[in-house]
This record gives structure tokens, sequence and C-alpha cells, in this order.
């Protein structure tokens, strides 16, 4: 999962005080949660999720992305990981956030199926753009089952640029939108009152072992009680028109037709899942044979993709895009327009076939199918890593145990470039 991460306005640092055992007990939840074997073991766990009362206004942002604030006395619903880097000013130690005198758990209305029509259901997850691209077709299938239903939509607001998107894809005939009302995470408890469900995946990749050898996109389903279709399991996304247009004009300049290049992104959101720079040099001098590459990743990476480019035999056949990527939907723009995507396991494959564009991935700590097994099959290919470590199922923001000095994961280093170039080429000549 890609947990968000916060910054305080008044600060960049980061050093959070630890949530107390009294708190944790306040709000009913242990401070790990418990590893589960199976989806319905997992119903039988509280979700970690809280409710704290704000008791000192605030402004933070998530991810770099946009200022946010909280008012003293709401009451507000998040996970215990936010609450955690919220819940004191790092850098004044002033309290902002304390336990609301509600336990989530009892407050939770889990959706199992039931029939929704002229109800209102509430979503959310907090993790990244694959997560959310694993619920947008059980959004579609509610909408197009369910008579006047309503679909409430949390995430966070650095993700909101990408589900826009999907508000251009109508469900039906009558302009039926799929989701009624964007809410930003953290959001105030009032939703959860408002709303008949609610449907949370917090654990459900994370910390369930079904999801070591079931698609994301089945487990997310089964979650919900849902029957649906492989054929529906495939997100779709219509890019922006201005986001388009922008995306071209970057190509003009750089002297780049649309479909004559390759998007790559050698970055996950994990250091567990970040193959090493050196293993991109041989990847992009086989992509390079025949088409220029473009490098994409948020502007904050942006230094140190020139520094990368500026290592390639092959430099000139590369462009960095993250200067130029401000949110998610700039990125969606630009791979529209390529011939294709490779990347290591991360949303630009989700994204790729969201759009119809053919993806290539590399994957290590998790075996291909549990990501991309609903998928066209004329649209991606893969390599997995195969070593005795792999698949490790391993999550979360820390380096794998078997990294290297310099914290890249070792699983990716023994993949055949050879065999890369054979499948890559024959993925792009269906």
């Amino acid at each position: 999962m890609d947990e968000q991460n916060v910054s305080f306005t008044s600060t960049k640092g980061r050093f959070f005080i630890p949530v107390s055992d009294s708190e944790l007990k306040e709000f009913g939840i242990a401070r790990e949660p418990r590893y589960v074997q199976t989806l319905e073991e997992l119903r039988e766990d509280p979700p970690n999720i809280v409710v704290s009362e704000c008791i000192k206004e605030t402004s933070f942002m998530q991810n770099n992305f946009k200022h946010q604030t909280i008012y003293k006395r709401n009451k507000y619903v998040c996970s215990l990981s936010i609450y955690h880097q919220l819940h004191y000013n790092p850098l004044t130690k002033e309290r902002i956030l304390k336990p609301a005198g509600m336990q989530f758990k009892k407050l939770y209305k889990p959706y199992r199926g039931e029939d929704l029509t002229n109800k209102t259901i509430l979503f959310w997850r907090t993790g990244g753009i694959g997560d959310l691209l694993f619920i947008k077709p059980l959004l579609v299938h509610i909408k197009k089952t369910f008579h006047n239903c309503k679909v409430w939509f949390a995430c966070g607001p650095q993700y909101q640029p990408m589900v826009e998107t999907w508000q251009d894809d109508c469900v039906d005939e009558s302009n039926t939108r799929v989701i009624d009302k964007m809410i930003d995470l953290p959001f105030v408890v009032s939703y959860l009152w408002k709303s008949d469900y609610h449907a949370l995946f917090e654990g459900v990749i994370e910390r369930c072992r079904e999801a070591h050898n079931t698609n994301c996109y089945r487990l997310f389903t089964k979650w919900l009680g849902l029957e649906i279709q492989d054929s529906e399991l495939v997100p779709k996304q219509t890019p922006k028109v201005e986001k388009v247009a922008y995306c071209k004009n970057i190509l003009r300049e750089w002297g780049l037709d649309e479909k004559s290049f390759i998007v790559l992104q050698p970055r996950a959101s994990s250091p567990i899942r970040t193959p090493s720079p050196a293993f991109w040099k041989r990847v992009i001098e086989k992509i390079t044979k025949k088409y220029k590459v473009v490098i994409a990743d948020s502007p904050k990476q942006n230094e140190m993709m020139e520094q990368f480019i500026k290592t390639l035999d092959n430099k000139d056949s590369v462009y960095n895009f993250c200067n130029f990527s401000k949110a998610i939907d700039d990125t969606i723009a630009l791979t529209s327009l390529a011939k294709g995507v490779v990347a290591t396991d991360t949303a630009l494959n989700h994204i790729a076939i969201s759009l119809g564009i053919k993806a290539f991935g590399f994957f290590g700590p998790f075996p291909s199918y549990v990501r991309l097994d609903t998928y066209p099959k004329e649209l991606y290919d893969s390599i997995e890593a195969r070593t005795n470590c792999s698949p490790c199922y391993l999550h979360g923001h820390k380096n794998c145990p078997n990294s290297d000095t310099a914290g890249h994961s070792k699983c990716y280093e023994q993949i055949s470039m050879s065999e890369f170039e054979k499948k890559f080429e024959e993925l792009m000549n269906k």
C-alpha cells in the first residue's frame, strides 16, 4: 500500500511522536494489526482506522501536493499512520489531534453486496494510484446495477487529478457519472453517518494471505461481496483534453512524434519494488534500439533523473518528463500518446492498460498475475524475478532485507535482458 506522507507547513522535519498505548486503547485497535489467512478472518478484525478530534487548527500537505486544513473541534476519520503524523506538530510539539471518544469499528457499516438502490456508499482507500485503479471497475458495476445509487469517493488530494478523469466515462446513455462526490482524506466523521454503507479496503492486500494467490481486482470484488466478470475488471480512463494538448506541445519541442516513444517509470513508491539504476541502464539500452524513451516521475525526482540520464551512453534518446508532471493527470495524458510503457511493479502499468496502451512490467516481490491477470492479454507482458526469496510479498517503505548496499532489491538483477528484449518486441508487434 502507498500510504500518504504528511508535511506541516511550519517545518520540513518528520520526527513524529509515537502514538501511546492509552490512545490505541481508546481507538480500540492494536499497534500491529494481525496478519490473517483469509478475507473472512479479516472481516473479524477492526480496520486500522481511527476517529480523532482536532484541538488546534492546523495546515499540512500530503505528498507535497496541496495545502489542507483541519479545524478545531471537528472530528476526523483517517488511518493510524496519518494520525501518527498529525497528532503532534513535530517541530513545536503542540498537540493537534486526540482520540475523539468514539471507535471507528462501532461506526463502520461494511458493504457486503447489499442492494444499493437509492442508497449512498462511501468508498475510500489510503493507498496509491494502483490501489485506486483496482477500485474503479467496482464503482462502474455498482452504478450500472443499482438505480439512483450515490457513490462518494475519498482519497488523498494528490490522487484526485486521476480520479477526475473517471468522470468523463459515463456508465450509461443517461450520462450517469461514476462518482457523485469527491472527498479529501482525512474526512469529517459526518460522512460516515450520512452514508448507508462503507467500502474500505484496509488490509485486503497488506495483511491477508489470500492476496498472495488472488488477483487484486478479484480480491477487491470478493471483499465487497460482488460477482463481476473478468472482462469488466479493467479500469478505463479518459485523459483530459487540455493535458493531452500540453503533452503534445512538450513532445513537439523535443521533436518526438506520437507513438514513437516508450514511457518508462523506473521508481516505485516502495524501495522494495525499485530496481537499481544499473538495471535500468540495461533496459534502456534495449528499448532505444528502436524507440525513444521518456522517463516519468514526480517533479521532486527531476534532478535525480537528470543525473541518471547523464550516465547513459544513449542519453540523446532519453527525455526527462519529471519537471512537467505537476500532477498524475499529466502522466496519464503523456501515456495516452505513447507506443507503450515499461515499468517496475507500479502504477504506470495500470494507467497504460486503462488507456488501451501496451504495458511491460518487471515483477520481484509479487508475481505478475496478482496484478495483471484480468487484463486483455494483447495489452501486457512481464518478467518475474526467479530467486530463492521471491516472491516475498513484502510491502512498505523499508528496503528489502536482502538489498544491496544502496538499498536496491537484488531479485531484479538476475532478469535476462535478452528475454526482455524478445518479449518486449513481441508485445509491441501484437
